[in-house]
């Protein structure tokens, strides 16, 4: 994931930067360096925004919201609970 790809995940999530940097652990000034790409963007920090969308998605009601790999891996937990996959 990019400083841009976060931007714009966050935002079709329709979250503030406040709101995002409270979902995925960090202070406001620290995610807006991220954003800026004054500070690299770790692994942590990614799964923790792809985490943030899944959240969201599910609180939304709209799984359009996670990003299409949350979404197969979904899928894929999904058929494991109903012995779809085995």
């Amino acid at each position: 994931m990019t400083r841009d790809e976060m931007k714009s995940l966050r935002k079709s999530l329709g979250l503030t930067q406040t709101e995002m940097a409270e979902q995925i652990g960090l202070t406001l000034r620290a995610y807006q360096a991220l954003e800026k790409g004054e500070t690299a963007l770790r692994q942590a920090n990614a799964l923790a925004a792809e985490r943030a969308a899944l959240t969201e998605a599910i609180r939304q009601g709209n799984p359009m919201l996670a990003p299409a790999s949350i979404r197969r891996e979904a899928l894929e937990i999904a058929r494991l609970i109903t012995g779809e996959g085995a």
